[in-house]
């Protein structure tokens, strides 16, 4: 199934930014800072509704597995 593309493809500048963000590396104690920093309450919620949800749309591991690759294909076809 082909489905229409909803939104323009990222322009050569910022696909070119993304991968220097992407591609940056990262010292030790940045790293640190990053992994070690608190999550917010935020977050925490925005995680467990996201989880929740997602389990419930597709409660086994199979259907779990099924929907990734069809996010994966879906999503590759849309890359340049």
């Amino acid at each position: 199934m082909n489905r229409p593309l909803l939104v323009s493809p990222p322009s050569p500048e910022a696909l070119a930014r993304v991968r220097q963000i992407a591609e940056r590396q990262l010292t030790a104690e940045e790293f640190d800072a990053y992994v070690q920093a608190p999550m917010s309450e935020a977050e925490r919620r925005e995680i467990l509704y996201s989880v929740a949800w997602f389990t419930k749309r597709y409660p086994t591991a199979g259907e779990r597995l099924a929907s990734a690759r069809v996010a994966y294909k879906r999503w590759a076809q849309g890359m340049p």
